[in-house]
């Protein structure tokens, strides 16, 4: 069906430009050994077999659609050096960075898809046309971790709405993986790739002497070349005919392993960047004021008022009390985290059909995953933001800090001071999340022709994930109090509390033992399952046999029509650790338990209206219509039209649109309620609030508190998110038109071009909290002043007692537009009069992204295109391409080079846009050149791939070939590269990191 070169069909009307685009892997070298034979490819000529494009269920005798369908074929995947389908998916300018193995903090644990940047359940995937199943309790999207690379044989993307054909959840489009099929023999397909990187980047170093000027200690950068991030895939396929031709039994076996990646190992990711907020004049290495030593501030009790100053737990008193606390004591996290995370992952499945009559062809297929995931954070805390408190006559207290903490009641028994205490457990180490996903896919179905026109499918499937996450590293906050609170007792300091406790001596160098790490640290676990049951029968006709046509047209009119029923369960169980919300730093986590169904009628017309005339070569309009009744959400009405004009043998049009309608996902509705961090800050913390105290009045802040609040650390405040189950079906209504150029005067080339609008209204969405704190103080956007909790002091970045809330909730609208262009050349070197040296295939793959526009209900919308930041999160370039030229030698020897490239892009609170504008986290620009602009970006890739004998063929390359380093933007001031989705000073799912 494919030329093995061209994912374009070299048919006469010719859709899909192809997409051979490059990966993220600096080195990659291959070997595929096989003895093996798939069906043979049709013929580069105009076919007669009737075949089914993704985004209809109907078979047209060409490979048209009214919607545009980029494809990715298997070459292009070897020769991008793929091991991961993530670093697939992401190259493609459609594609906007979402979850993958980049993310540590707040990471899933899974690899999803987010086209057009309108989020990843926006974005239905299909295996082989068949829904895949959700890949987590909490994140409704499927996890393509599934899907072993070696395996794919193509990767058909649509980009636009198609929940006429395939039901909720296709807003934004589909991206449909295209599986071998009717393999026969054995295939063994081994990948080894690893990052190299010259540690040279200046940014980093200035960064690191301006810390040194401050007082800040040397972070002792990295230097010359390193070698890191090893990824390792192997995929064993086998498959073999039955002995009379009529059936395949095709099965897999894969494994992936990748090597973690520390943020230390790099120059420009081993200390957390923040900028110097007073006047934005330079960049310093800064951590976390959760520090090694520990840190505290009064809140209460007989010591000095609440709030500032704050104080060394270390240090040479001053007039009898501890010293002031020095940013120079921060902790810097960066060294404990990961870049990328650790990860095993196995893979199974088989896939087999057999024809028992032309009427009845059985068909199955099993998928499986086990993927082990680790990821690594700095050491735990006493986090500043609980309190605790400190018995006046602990023993363990020196007369600086018995002073400090209770003033005149220092050594007084049954007198205490309430303090906050930010101190690190590094005696215990980083902590550690280990996340175990096992999921598997089941299908089962029957279809074949009734005879007369007429075919069907029906299947049944079923998918299931099993989530295991164990959290390690942890502190108990119930034991720190405990081993806080000290006593004197009859053979030294014990715990007031008794028992099995173990006073923490925080108190004096190296007076934290191991018995006491036993008590306070703890392990917390939650666990659960999510799973999928749809019952899929359709039948396809051709009226054309019953005479059922235009007068106008030689083809008859196609219809399909069917009936699906979709069933979503969630069960997800935090443990008592976690669901008391004694792990310090983490909050409350509830265990949660719902359903979601749908039932749902659709159909199909395809009626060609004008054939084989002057100027009509072939009209056809297509037309589409589901109803669709979901428990949540009530009945909803989805349709689509379309017209395709193929008006001479060079030129064809093609316009559609669609109302699409999504109901909220099981996850959306129903995933627990808890806390977690935002990047960003408080504008009413610190000595100088960046707001009036009036305004900060807003945000619940007294006139007491107003100068006193300790600010957010590390640019992270407290998040409380999670589902509603009062959500409502949102309508994305997707309009796009074009046309595709194939000129038969400049023979094997092809142009598309598409313009595509797709708006999301009532969507289903959070509103970002830097907007929910900024807006109600200034009181000029419509926010709830009531999701904002602060705790006893103020403080926003206490997670337990303080949080900005944000929830799902329905928005107004969100919406984006823009062109796609697609472009394939083809051509043999004798052609060019340059002897026969083979053949050289251009392809292009081009996005330019208008506006992505987000509305909140009774507020301005503000359009995130060409933005990143706070509130528009990682950055969309307005323009992207990648652009691939291979050579095919006839020494069985394929060369190709590619160029990926990415437009500048700028800080989103630098804007001129009002809602955008007033988010900054200190209520003004950041003019720092570093951080309010990211230059235009270049990737080149080379690879080539050779051909030993007739089972053996060895291929290799280098991306990123000239080593570029991501662009280094502040995470602690601002918060700009803030998880989930910022990582290491900067976007790693959008910049190559390694």
């Amino acid at each position: 069906m494919e030329d093995s070169h061209l994912t374009t069909q070299t048919m006469r009307t010719r859709l899909m430009a192809s997409s051979m685009i490059s990966g993220v892997a600096l080195a990659a070298v291959s070997v595929t050994a096989a003895q093996a034979q798939t069906a043979a490819p049709a013929p580069a000529t105009t076919s007669v077999q009737e075949l089914v494009v993704t985004g209809s269920r109907i078979p047209s005798k060409n490979l048209t659609s009214v919607s545009p369908v980029t494809t990715v074929n298997n070459q292009a995947i070897k020769l991008q050096g793929t091991t991961n389908v993530e670093d697939l998916i992401n190259n493609l300018p459609q594609a906007f960075a979402d979850f993958g193995v980049f993310e540590t903090n707040a990471s899933s644990g899974t690899s999803t898809i987010d086209l057009r940047g309108l989020g990843n359940t926006r974005t239905l995937v299909l295996i082989n046309g068949k829904r895949a199943n959700p890949g987590d309790p909490l994140v409704s999207a499927a996890d393509i971790d599934m899907i072993p690379p070696a395996l794919i044989d193509r990767v058909e993307v649509l980009t636009g709405g198609a929940s006429a054909v395939y039901g909720s959840d296709a807003v934004a489009g589909v991206v449909n993986f295209i599986m071998k099929k009717d393999f026969q023999g054995l295939q063994i397909d081994s990948e080894f790739s690893i990052g190299e990187h010259d540690n040279n980047s200046q940014q980093a170093r200035a960064a690191n002497a301006v810390s040194e000027s401050f007082g800040l200690p040397n972070t002792n950068l990295p230097s010359g070349s390193v070698w890191a991030g090893s990824r390792y895939t192997t995929t064993i396929t086998g498959g073999a005919n039955t002995p009379d031709d009529k059936g395949n039994v095709e099965f897999y076996l894969g494994y992936t392993h990748i090597s973690a990646v520390n943020q230390g190992t790099y120059d420009w990711s081993k200390c957390s960047l923040a900028t110097n907020t007073s006047d934005n004049s330079q960049q310093y290495c800064l951590g976390s004021s959760n520090s090694a030593t520990g840190r505290l501030n009064v809140v209460g009790g007989p010591g000095l008022a609440p709030g500032l100053p704050t104080f060394a737990i270390l240090g040479t008193p001053v007039g009898g009390r501890l010293p002031p606390y020095s940013s120079a004591l921060d902790f810097n996290f960066a060294p404990f985290q990961f870049l990328q995370r650790a990860d095993e992952r196995y893979t199974a499945g088989e896939f087999s059909h057999y024809e028992i009559a032309p009427w009845l062809d059985v068909y199955s297929q099993f998928m499986f995953l086990d993927d082990h995931t680790v990821a690594q954070l700095g050491p735990s805390a006493a986090f500043a933001g609980t309190s605790f408190a400190i018995p006046c006559n602990d023993p363990l207290l020196s007369s600086a800090q018995a002073n400090t903490i209770c003033g005149p009641a220092a050594g007084v028994a049954g007198q205490s001071g309430e303090v906050y205490i930010g101190r690190r457990n590094v005696e215990g180490g980083p902590r550690v999340a280990d996340t175990t996903h096992t999921s598997y896919n089941i299908v089962f179905g029957a279809k074949g022709d009734l005879g007369s026109g007429w075919t069907y499918d029906f299947s049944l499937q079923y998918g299931r994930t099993v989530l295991t996450d164990i959290n390690t590293g942890g502190l108990l906050t119930s034991h720190i109090a405990n081993a806080l609170n000290v006593i004197p007792g009859p053979n030294g300091p014990v715990c007031a509390s008794g028992g099995s406790c173990v006073p923490w001596n925080i108190w004096s160098p190296g007076g934290v033992t191991p018995a006491a790490l036993s008590y306070i640290g703890g392990t917390s676990e939650d666990s659960g399952f999510v799973s999928q049951q749809v019952v899929n029968g359709n039948i396809t006709g051709d009226l054309g046999q019953y005479g059922i046509k235009s007068p106008w047209a030689s083809d008859g009119v196609g219809i399909s029509v069917g009936a699906e029923y979709r069933r979503e369960y969630l069960i997800f169980t935090p443990d008592f650790t976690e669901q008391s919300g004694d792990v310090s730093g983490t909050g409350t986590t509830v265990p949660v338990q719902g359903s979601q169904s749908d039932k749902d009628i659709f159909g199909e017309i395809r009626i060609p209206i004008i054939q084989n005339m002057p100027g009509f070569q072939d009209l056809t309009f297509e037309g589409g219509y589901r109803y669709s009744d979901y428990t949540s959400g009530g009945g909803n009405n989805t349709y689509k039209a379309g017209v395709d004009w193929q008006i001479i043998p060079d030129l064809r049009l093609r316009a559609s649109y669609e109302r699409a309608v999504r109901a909220p996902t099981v996850n959306e509705l129903f995933s627990p309620i808890q806390t977690n961090l935002f990047g960003g800050g408080d504008p009413c913390s610190g000595p100088t609030p960046s707001f009036t105290l009036a305004q900060c009045e807003n945000t619940g802040v007294t006139p007491a508190e107003y100068g006193n609040i300790p600010k957010c650390i590390s640019g992270q405040c407290a998040l409380l998110q999670g589902g509603n189950p009062d959500l409502t079906p949102e309508v994305g209504k997707t309009y796009s038109f074009g046309g595709v150029f194939t000129p038969t005067f400049f023979r094997g080339f092809s142009l598309s071009v598409d313009y595509f609008h797709i708006v999301v209204d009532n969507a289903i969405t959070t509103i970002p909290a830097q907007l929910v704190l900024s807006g109600c103080a200034v009181q000029d956007i419509a926010v709830d002043c009531a999701s904002i909790q602060r705790s006893p002091i103020g403080f926003l970045g206490a997670i337990g007692t303080s949080f900005v809330k944000s929830t799902n909730v329905n928005a107004e609208s969100l919406g984006t537009n823009g062109v796609d262009i697609n472009a394939d050349y083809r051509a043999s070197l004798s052609d060019w009069h340059l002897g026969d040296y083979g053949s050289l295939d251009f392809n292009l793959t081009f996005t330019y992204v208008h506006s992505l526009t987000t509305s909140l209900v009774g507020n301005p919308t503000y359009n995130c295109a060409g933005l990143f930041g706070v509130t528009c999160g990682t950055p969309t370039p307005r323009f992207r391409h990648q652009l691939r030229v291979t050579w095919t030698t006839p020494w069985n020897l394929t060369l190709s080079a590619a160029w990926r490239y990415l437009s500048p892009t700028s800080l989103d609170f630098n804007s001129n846009q009002a809602v955008l504008a007033q988010s900054s986290p200190t209520g003004a620009p950041d003019t720092l050149p570093t951080d309010a602009h990211i230059p235009a970006f270049s990737y080149f890739d080379l690879s080539f791939q050779y051909k030993l004998r007739d089972r053996y063929t060895i291929r290799g390359g280098v991306n990123n070939v000239f080593d570029r380093t991501p662009p280094i933007i502040d995470t602690n001031s601002y918060g700009i590269s803030a998880p989930p989705f910022g990582n290491a000073n900067t976007y790693p799912q959008i910049f190559d990191p390694l």
